[in-house]
C-alpha cells in the first residue's frame, strides 16, 4: 500500500496531472486532483514514514523569504486567496517531497518520465490539432504539461537521468529515443541547446554513450524529412537551415529570445533589489507587465529581493558543486544539476510546478548522500 501510494504521487506530481485536468476535462476534476496531490502527500508524511528526515532549510527559507517578503508589497484582492493557498501547498510539498524523494529510486522515477514523455508524442500524432492555451496548435507540442517550454525542461530531466540507469541497457536507450523525439516536438531551442550539450559531454567521457546522439540525429531526420508532423513552420525552417548548405536562419534562432524578455525587468529589478516589487508583479497576465519574467532567479530578485535569491543560488550552487565533485561515480549528477540551473534561465513557474520542485530535492538529497555510498556508486546506484 505504501508504495502504490508513493508512486500514485509520483505519477500526479511528474505528469502535472491536475493542470492537465483542469485544461482539458473540467475544472472541478482539475481542482478535486489538485487538492488530492496535497492531501496524499501529508497521508504519506504522516502513516507511512519510519524515519523521518531533517527538512531541507534551504527549501523552507527559499519559501518562506519568497512569499512573505513578497507579500510586503501585495495588495490585490484578486490574489490574495491564490497567494496564501500557493505558499501553503509549496511548503506542503518541500516537507513531503523529502520523504517521498528519499523512499523514490531513479528507476521509478525514469518511468513515469518516459510515459509523460510519450503524452507529448501522443499529443503531435494523435491531436495534433488540440492546444490547450491557443485552442487550436501552432506546431508545438506539450501532452500533459500543456506549455512546450515546460515539456522540453521535463524531457530534459528525463534525458539525464538516462545516464543512471546502468543495469538494462535497453532500458536507457530506449529512454532516450522517447526524450529525444519528444523533445524535438517541443520545438524549443532551450531543449536543442542542452540537449546538444549533455550529449557532448556524456560522449567525451564515454564512446559507449554515442548511440544516444546517434538516435537524437535519426530523431530529427525523421522529423525534418517525413513531413508526417506539422511543427512550428519558422522555427522547423531554422532547424533544418542548420544541418544544411543554407545559411542558419539566426533571426528566427534568435527571436523572442530571453535575454530581451530579461532587459525589458530591469528598470523594474532596480527599483527595489533588497526588499522587492511584490507578489506576482514579474509574472505577466497585467496591464503594466503583459509578459512574465521568464527567469526565475530574476522572479525572485524582482519581486522579493536579495534574501530568497542568497538561498535559491545557495541551493543551485550546492547542486553544482557536489554534482561535479561526484560527475566519476554518476554522471547523471551533473546533467541534472545542469538542467535544473539553466530552467532557472527560462522559465518562472518554479513555485507553482510540483515536479520541478520534486526534482530538484530528489537531486538536493542524491548529493547529500553521496558521501556515505561511494563504494556503492562505483557499481551502481539505482
Amino acid at each position: 500500500m505504501k508504495k502504490l501510494l508513493r508512486i500514485i504521487i509520483l505519477i500526479l506530481v511528474l505528469w502535472g496531472f491536475p493542470t492537465f485536468a483542469l485544461f482539458y476535462i473540467n475544472a472541478t476534476l482539475g481542482s478535486l486532483t489538485s487538492y488530492l496531490t496535497i492531501v496524499l502527500l501529508l497521508v504519506y508524511y504522516a502513516f507511512y514514514i519510519k524515519n523521518y528526515r531533517k527538512p531541507l532549510l534551504c527549501f523552507i527559507f527559499l519559501g518562506i523569504t519568497y512569499y512573505a517578503l513578497g507579500g510586503l508589497n501585495f495588495s490585490e484582492p484578486l490574489y490574495n486567496k491564490e497567494y496564501l493557498t500557493l505558499f501553503i501547498k509549496y511548503i506542503i510539498v518541500v516537507l513531503c517531497s523529502t520523504e517521498i524523494a528519499k523512499d523514490s529510486n531513479i528507476k521509478e522515477i525514469y518511468y513515469i518520465l518516459i510515459f509523460g514523455a510519450l503524452s507529448v508524442i501522443i499529443h503531435a500524432v494523435v491531436f495534433p490539432n488540440i492546444d490547450a492555451h491557443f485552442g487550436e496548435s501552432y506546431g508545438r507540442f506539450s501532452g500533459f504539461y500543456l506549455n512546450p517550454n515546460y515539456a522540453a525542461i521535463i524531457n530534459l530531466v528525463g534525458f539525464s537521468l538516462s545516464f543512471g540507469i546502468k543495469s538494462n541497457a535497453r532500458l536507457k536507450l530506449i529512454g532516450q529515443l522517447v526524450f529525444s523525439f519528444s523533445g524535438i516536438l517541443t520545438m524549443s531551442r532551450y531543449f536543442i541547446l542542452i540537449w546538444v550539450l549533455i550529449n557532448i559531454v556524456a560522449s567525451i567521457t564515454s564512446r559507449k554513450n554515442l548511440m544516444a546522439p546517434i538516435l537524437g540525429a535519426i530523431v530529427i531526420a525523421f522529423v525534418i524529412l517525413s513531413g508526417a508532423i506539422k511543427l512550428h513552420a519558422s522555427r522547423l525552417e531554422a532547424l533544418e537551415s542548420i544541418f544544411s548548405d543554407e545559411q542558419v536562419k539566426t533571426e528566427t534562432i534568435n527571436h523572442d529570445n530571453r535575454q530581451d524578455t530579461w532587459a525589458t525587468f530591469a528598470d523594474i529589478i532596480m527599483e527595489k533589489p533588497f526588499l522587492g516589487n511584490g507578489y506576482r508583479q514579474l509574472q505577466g497576465g497585467n496591464p503594466d507587465v503583459p509578459v512574465g519574467v521568464h527567469n526565475t532567479y530574476l522572479l525572485v530578485l524582482g519581486e522579493a529581493g536579495i534574501i530568497p535569491l542568497a538561498f535559491l543560488l545557495w541551493i543551485v550552487f550546492f547542486l553544482i558543486f557536489k554534482s561535479l565533485l561526484y560527475y566519476k561515480y554518476n554522471m547523471y549528477y551533473i546533467f541534472l544539476a545542469m538542467v535544473i540551473a539553466t530552467s532557472f534561465l527560462v522559465s518562472h513557474t518554479y513555485f507553482e510546478k510540483f515536479s520541478n520542485i520534486f526534482i530538484t530535492i530528489f537531486l538536493y538529497l542524491k548529493l547529500l548522500d553521496a558521501r556515505d555510498e561511494q563504494p556503492k556508486l562505483k557499481n551502481t546506484h539505482e
